[in-house]
């Protein structure tokens, strides 16, 4: 299984619950971007963010391989909750020095799950846009690529090519977020 094929949420899903281990490192590098964006904006560093995604793809893995599991909301949701309990225990487990009050974790919880559902916004839109766009954008904000590289990557001509197509894509994408959601959704 190739790390750089593209797979719904649907059939990473499936592939856990048939339990295809060539999926995890998937699952990893799928959802690594952010979970560490999360970790390093709630008092973590780099190297914490490894053990964490390691832990949170076990945890999926176990959990989703039950058969009596049902999934309610996105993978990408579950998947960030998991992170997300994982991070705050080991905080908590850390903080000796400092007690962290359950309104203080409340308040991250709340701002993360508006986070995210603000994501899932973008991402479903991201998901309907074409594969040309679909691709760019997730090379450059989702795995952190440079012009250069997304250029070599997709056979683009240079980084002006890349530059040319983002801001048209980021154009489309625009479109389709005030097409289909209100001002409120976002700042509401």
């Amino acid at each position: 299984m190739s790390l750089f094929k593209r797979y719904s949420e649907k059939k990473i899903f499936e592939l856990i619950r048939n339990r295809d281990e060539q999926i995890l490192p998937f699952v990893y590098k799928e959802y690594y971007t952010m979970v560490r964006n999360f970790i390093l904006k709630n008092n973590g560093q780099n190297d914490e963010v490894e053990d964490v995604m390691q832990e949170t793809v076990i945890a999926v893995w176990k959990n989703v391989s039950k058969n009596n599991f049902r999934l309610t909301s996105k993978l990408s949701t579950y998947v960030f909750s998991i992170a997300k309990n994982i991070w705050f225990k080991k905080l908590r487990k850390k903080s000796n020095l400092k007690r962290v009050s359950y309104q203080e974790i409340e308040t991250a919880d709340n701002r993360s799950a508006t986070y995210n559902s603000k994501i899932d916004y973008i991402l479903d839109l991201v998901g309907e846009l074409d594969e040309t766009c679909r691709q760019l954008l997730t090379y450059f904000y989702f795995d952190g690529l440079n012009n250069l590289q997304i250029a070599e990557k997709m056979s683009l001509k240079n980084t002006n090519t890349v530059k040319s197509k983002k801001y048209q894509c980021m154009k489309k994408l625009e479109e389709m977020v005030v097409s289909k959601y209100n001002w409120e959704d976002f700042f509401g």
